[in-house]
């Protein structure tokens, strides 16, 4: 056990050494220290190292030993000397350019504004798809989160709020307690009638996208000046408390009786329970 223990750590010593000698000799050529002749023979002999290092992990199938390593060494010398330099001299300056082009029309904040947006379809997306109920109500974390930052960016200081605070720090936070404390959903958390869904809701998705799209391209959009965005809040606060005082205590009634009607059907299903069971 001794012996292929200690080759196993001479060829991963000898791995790090190339790998070390890969970077070192880049690194002395372009302080200027080190020739170009000396520089590629450094990295030559540091690639026959991680050549020869790779041999026990990877390369099993291949005997590299002798003139044979050196060969092979001196191919895959050649292959990341063409990538490197491909890279580095054609495709580098390329993307620095095409990078420097675009980020003149990028703004923080539309890039923000994409990031939430990409997140509430994503979101959506697991959520609907995912045949774990676990991980769709994660999924729908990011979706809610998501919906928050875009009423954000409307100017919607309120709802914002209310979406954090309602339906993330709320419901969802009910619907993992249902998920965990429920006995038959944690047994088998996946979705029935998988099948059925993902065609349904395939077609769905993509009738709801083109008809998004078609709206996007088709609607007359224009150009306004950028409003001053105010908080909604105290509006909000005094309508709630004059003009729809009576609608506002009405919704609270209707919430109270939802409560009181869940507990009954609860303790309905309860006395059931125990009365199926007593002898």
């Amino acid at each position: 056990m001794e012996s292929p223990l200690r080759a196993y750590l001479l060829r991963l010593f000898v791995l790090a050494l190339g790998l070390a000698g890969i970077v070192g000799a880049a690194a002395l050529h372009a302080l200027g220290n080190l020739g170009l002749g000396w520089t590629l023979f450094a990295e030559y002999l540091a690639v026959t190292c991680v050549v020869w290092g790779l041999n026990s992990f990877v390369l099993r199938r291949l005997p590299l030993s002798g003139p044979l390593l050196f060969v092979f060494s001196a191919g895959a010398f050649g292959v990341l000397f063409f990538v490197a330099f491909f890279v580095g001299s054609v495709m580098g300056p390329f993307l620095i350019d095409a990078a420097t082009r675009s980020v003149s029309f990028v703004h923080l904040v539309d890039l923000a504004f994409y990031l939430f947006a990409v997140m509430t379809v994503l979101g959506a997306a697991g959520c609907a798809f995912s045949q774990n109920i676990i991980y769709s109500a994660w999924s729908l974390l990011f979706a809610f989160m998501g919906v928050a930052g875009l009423y954000v960016f409307l100017g919607a200081d309120f709802p914002a709020v209310a979406q954090v605070l309602i339906y993330v720090g709320g419901i969802l936070v009910l619907i993992l307690f249902a998920i965990m404390l429920t006995k038959q959903i944690g047994e088998d958390p996946k979705l029935t009638n998988a099948h059925l869904a993902l065609p349904v809701g395939a077609a769905l998705g993509a009738v709801t996208l083109g008809t998004l799209t078609y709206m996007a391209v088709m609607a007359p959009w224009k150009l306004v000046a950028e409003p001053s965005y105010e908080p909604v809040s105290a509006g909000l606060g005094v309508a709630f408390l004059t003009d729809y005082l009576l609608p506002f205590e009405v919704a609270s009634v209707v919430l109270l009786a939802a409560l009181i009607g869940s507990v009954i059907i609860a303790r309905k299903e309860i006395k059931e329970t125990s009365d199926s069971v007593s002898p």
